[in-house]
């Protein structure tokens, strides 16, 4: 079993880490667990014992630990990762349905303030839209985070923002 820390990498230091990788797949575990979606690259990671490890817990600059062995890595491709995709997939089909509503129901609104009769058929003020919207939401994605967060043992150094 590894353990690797994670570092938030900084997008003009041209590190990236290699695609498959163990530490790739040790920064998707930490975005996962942040519950916060991030571009690809935007954490580095390294073995406990590198050198780049040791110099970044000397300043205190890792953000997460996470443990990864290879039934652990198993696991992450067979199960987490597709999983996690599907549901952020599942956020991003409601964002787009709402936008597209509320797009077409405000389009709808100043067509009707452009004519002589329909000026009072406006319904963006009463489809309750956010509200409707509200009902979508989803646990998903915090159950998965709760559940990576334990098996792989992940450890965060600093609070997240979300």
């Amino acid at each position: 079993m590894t353990k690797y820390l994670v570092f938030k990498n900084q997008p003009d230091s041209g590190q990236v880490n290699e695609a498959g990788s163990r530490e790739e797949m040790a920064c998707d575990i930490a975005m996962v667990v942040s519950e916060v979606r991030s571009k690809k690259n935007s954490y580095i990671a390294y073995p406990i014992n590198s050198p780049q490890s040791k110099v970044g817990t000397s300043t205190g600059t890792a953000k997460f630990s996470v443990l990864i062995d290879d039934k652990l890595a198993a696991l992450w491709e067979n199960e987490f990762e597709p999983i996690s995709r599907l549901s952020h997939a599942i956020d991003d089909a409601i964002h787009m349905a709402y936008r597209n509503i509320y797009e077409c129901a405000r389009s709808f609104d100043w067509a009707c303030e452009e004519t002589e009769h329909c000026k009072e058929f406006g319904v963006l003020d009463y489809m309750g839209i956010d509200r409707a919207f509200e009902s979508f939401e989803h646990q998903s994605n915090s159950d998965i985070a709760t559940l990576v967060e334990e098996l792989y043992e992940v450890d965060k150094f600093q609070t997240q923002r979300k």
